[in-house]
C-alpha cells in the first residue's frame, strides 16, 4: 500500500524525531561518561608507537579533554606483551589503554586481558579491521610496497604490480629484507598457494639482495645501492620528505598492511576516561593526527589515497603461523 503525502510526511516527521531522540540519549550518554572520566584523570598508555605519534594523539586528546592526564610507557611489541602478562600474574595491571600489533593483542585476547568496548566510532571501519566481539579496532597501518629510486629507474621500468619485479630488468636489482614474510604469507593467501609460489620461486631466480633492517633498504635505495626494494611506506615517506629520491608505487594489487590495534586493559583503572580515547582515536578527528604524524589512517575517509589502494591486511591465519611462514620465507630467500 502507497503512502499518500501525509502518510509521508507522518513518516518523515516520526523518522526525524527518532532520530533527534537518539542523538539526545547519545549525547546524555557522552556527558554521563565526561563526568565520570573527569573523577578518573589519569590514563597509562602502552605503546609501540613512535613517540612522534603517541605525542600527537595525546595533544589533540588534551586539547579536547583538559582534564585528563595521560602517561605513555613505549617498547616493542614482544615486550610490551611480557610486561602486561608478568603484570597480570603478580595481580596488578598498570594499562588502561595498549596500542599494540595484532599478534599481540591476540594473545591478550586469548589471556582474558582485554575488556571488550563496542565503540560507536567503530561502526564505520571495515569488518576486517574491527574485532567482531569489540576487544580490539584498527588505529594506523604500515603497508607494504614497491619503493624505487626514480633517478636511477625509467619511467618505462617503474613495476606498476607485483609480477612486473618478474622482468629481466630486475635481475640483482630488488632489495628485500630477511624478514618478509608477513607479505610472503599474505600473497599466498590472497593468490592461493600454486599462484603464489610460482611468483616467490620466480622472484628468487632475480636473485633480490637481502639486507635486515627496512630503514636501512630504504637509505641504501635511496643512495643507489639498489634501485628498487619491497619496503615500508611508512619507512620511505619520511626520507621522500627529507629530500631524499624515493617514491613507492601505488597501483599493486594488493597492498597488504600491517596493523597497529587500540585495546583497553582488563583491570583499567579509568575505564570511562579509556573509552572515551578509544572513541577520540576512532574518530575522524583523531585519525586526522595519524596521518598529521605521518602514517596511514585506518578509518576509511580519512585519506582520499589510500581509500583508492587495493588494500588488504595480513590474515589472521599468516599472524597465528608467523614462525611457519618466516621459515618458509627464509628458506626460499635466504639461504
Amino acid at each position: 500500500m502507497r503512502l499518500g503525502l501525509a502518510g509521508k510526511s507522518v513518516a518523515s516527521v516520526v523518522a526525524g524525531l527518532m532520530m533527534a531522540w537518539s542523538a539526545a540519549v547519545t549525547s546524555a550518554q557522552e556527558a554521563d561518561r565526561i563526568a565520570a572520566a573527569k573523577k578518573e584523570g589519569k590514563l597509562q598508555i602502552y605503546s609501540v608507537m613512535p613517540r612522534s605519534y603517541n605525542d600527537s594523539i595525546a595533544k589533540a586528546f588534551q586539547q579536547k579533554y583538559p582534564f585528563a592526564q595521560l602517561t605513555f610507557f613505549r617498547s616493542r611489541g614482544d615486550a610490551l606483551l611480557a610486561r602486561i602478562v608478568t603484570e597480570a600474574r603478580a595481580g596488578r595491571s598498570s594499562f588502561d589503554i595498549v596500542f599494540i600489533d595484532t599478534l599481540e593483542t591476540l594473545e591478550l585476547k586469548r589471556l582474558g586481558l582485554l575488556t571488550p568496548y563496542a565503540s560507536p566510532q567503530a561502526q564505520l571501519y571495515r569488518k576486517a579491521d574491527k574485532d567482531p566481539e569489540g576487544y580490539w579496532t584498527d588505529f594506523t597501518n604500515i603497508y607494504i610496497v614497491i619503493s624505487y629510486n626514480p633517478e636511477l629507474v625509467p619511467k618505462d621500468k617503474v613495476p606498476r604490480d607485483w609480477q612486473d619485479l618478474l622482468d629481466p630488468h630486475w635481475k640483482r636489482n630488488i632489495g628485500l629484507t630477511d624478514d618478509e614474510f608477513e607479505w610472503f604469507g599474505s600473497l599466498l593467501q590472497y593468490w592461493g598457494n600454486d599462484r603464489g609460489m610460482k611468483f616467490f620461486r620466480a622472484l628468487r631466480a632475480q636473485e633480490p639482495q637481502i639486507r635486515q633492517a627496512h630503514t636501512l633498504l630504504a637509505q641504501i635505495t635511496a643512495s643507489g645501492e639498489v634501485p628498487l626494494a619491497i619496503n615500508y611506506a611508512g619507512v620511505v615517506e619520511p626520507l621522500t620528505k627529507k629530500g631524499a629520491p624515493l617514491v613507492w608505487i601505488k597501483t599493486t594489487k594488493p597492498i597488504v598492511y600491517k596493523s597497529t590495534l587500540v585495546s583497553i586493559g582488563q583491570s583499567a583503572s579509568s575505564p570511562n576516561l579509556a573509552k572515551l580515547f578509544v572513541d577520540f582515536c576512532l574518530s575522524p578527528e583523531g585519525q586526522q593526527e595519524v596521518v598529521k604524524a605521518g602514517s596511514a589512517p585506518a578509518r576509511p575517509g580519512i585519506s582520499k589515497e589510500s581509500d583508492e589502494l587495493d588494500l588488504r591486511p595480513i590474515p589472521i591465519e599468516v599472524i597465528q603461523n608467523s614462525n611457519r611462514y618466516l621459515q618458509e620465507f627464509r628458506q626460499l630467500f635466504v639461504r
